[in-house]
């Protein structure tokens, strides 16, 4: 009895009749019948070769593991995105990696300056910016009330310590309220200088503000004072030294009488400083200042020529100026002695060299009823020339007084 396994299927024998049509997709049946492998002779063929000796096709790859980057197949080189037409739109723009780099960072600009200006708009009529603008219309109208006022403006402002742009709205406040006010400036660059104190934040803001107002302000006059009482005061020379030498310039291009007097004013308040860290500058200022001598009149002309000698008499100082800029020199603002004390008598006049000298001896004379505490009794010691019965009543009536 043959045990050989019965055949399957024979691919040489034709197919019955009766047998139906494979359940193929109609897409494939399309596919295989334009397909050259798919006519029954290559069909033929293929079928009698052994199965190691068919062709295998295989896919080949252009990526290595050794490649030091990997580019995406829609990535452009540098030679084919110049190679393209200014004109011409690139392939693939909208899928770049750049692109979508630019687009989150432009995205991300957008988000930040938008909060920004959230965080002005809340703060522009809110209670606190209310209180800055109220506090400096009071210090415009009562400059006396600085030291009352100072402690509030702080308390307000300190919050916002942290905000560069409230601390530039602060800034705008000020200026423009001491350019068109001159009865705020000095209060204001007071207010400026402990603001910037306690935060250094609020000094870029306040050059900015400055630089804008020099360029945009038609008030030229008032911010070039201002800017001397910053000057003055906050001891930047290389900053707002540069903004006067410009407002300077700037004025005596103008020209007019009422300008020429400002110059003046501020020169008489500035004008040592400037010798002794831009004589250069001051130079300029002064040779232009005497050509338009002859073009003003009246009070101009003499403040011009008061000025001039002011500077000839080394600006009122008895030391010599130093003139040599790239030495290391102290500000004379805070380093400067302390000018001698000048006193009058109940008809004007003053104190006589022997009078100066009487008080000098005797003004420590009542140091041991200011530090003496301990007896407080012991304060009124009768005139030696009394007796003893005043003695005692006087102490009595010390006593008394005291209950």
């Amino acid at each position: 009895m043959d045990n050989k396994p019965q055949q399957l299927w024979d691919g040489k024998r034709e197919a019955p009749k009766g047998l139906r049509l494979p359940n193929t997709p109609p897409s494939r049946l399309l596919e295989e019948s334009k397909s050259p492998a798919a006519t029954p002779g290559n069909a033929k063929k293929s079928s009698n070769l052994p199965p190691q000796k068919q062709d295998v096709k295989t896919s080949k790859s252009r990526l290595s593991a050794d490649a030091p980057e990997f580019f995406p197949s829609y990535y452009q080189s540098l030679s084919t995105v110049n190679a393209t037409p200014a004109n011409a739109t690139p392939a693939n723009s909208a899928s770049s990696i750049q692109n979508r780099l630019k687009k989150h960072k432009v995205t991300d600009s957008n988000s930040a300056q938008q909060s920004l200006t959230d965080s002005v708009d809340d703060f522009v009529g809110s209670p606190d910016d209310i209180r800055l603008n109220h506090l400096i219309d009071t210090l415009t109208k009562d400059p006396g009330q600085f030291s009352d006022l100072l402690d509030i403006f702080m308390d307000t402002l300190c919050p916002y310590f942290g905000d560069v742009l409230v601390l530039s709205r602060a800034a705008q406040l000020l200026v423009q309220q001491a350019i068109n006010h001159p009865s705020f400036r000095y209060s204001a660059a007071k207010l400026c200088c402990f603001i910037e104190q306690y935060c250094p934040e609020f000094r870029a803001e306040l050059h900015l503000t400055c630089q804008k107002e020099l360029s945009n302000n038609l008030n030229k006059s008032g911010l070039l004072l201002f800017v001397a009482e910053l000057y003055t005061q906050l001891h930047h020379e290389n900053i707002y030294g540069n903004y006067l030498i410009d407002a300077y310039k700037h004025l005596l291009q103008i020209g007019g009488n009422d300008n020429v007097k400002c110059i003046c004013q501020a020169l008489k308040l500035t004008g040592y400083s400037l010798e002794l860290y831009n004589k250069k500058a001051l130079d300029e200022v002064f040779t232009k200042l005497i050509e338009v001598q002859p073009t003003v009149t009246g009070t101009a002309a003499s403040l011009i020529n008061s000025v001039i000698n002011l500077r000839s008499s080394q600006w009122g100082h008895t030391s010599p100026t130093n003139t040599n800029s790239n030495s290391e020199t102290e500000n004379p603002f805070w380093n400067e002695a302390p000018p001698h004390t000048v006193f009058y008598n109940t008809d004007g006049s003053k104190f006589t060299s022997e009078e100066n000298e009487f008080l000098a001896a005797n003004i420590n004379s009542t140091d041991e009823y200011l530090t003496d505490a301990s007896d407080p009794d012991e304060l009124y010691d009768p005139e030696p020339e009394m007796d003893e019965e005043i003695q005692a009543a006087f102490k009595e009536f010390v006593k008394l007084s005291n209950r």
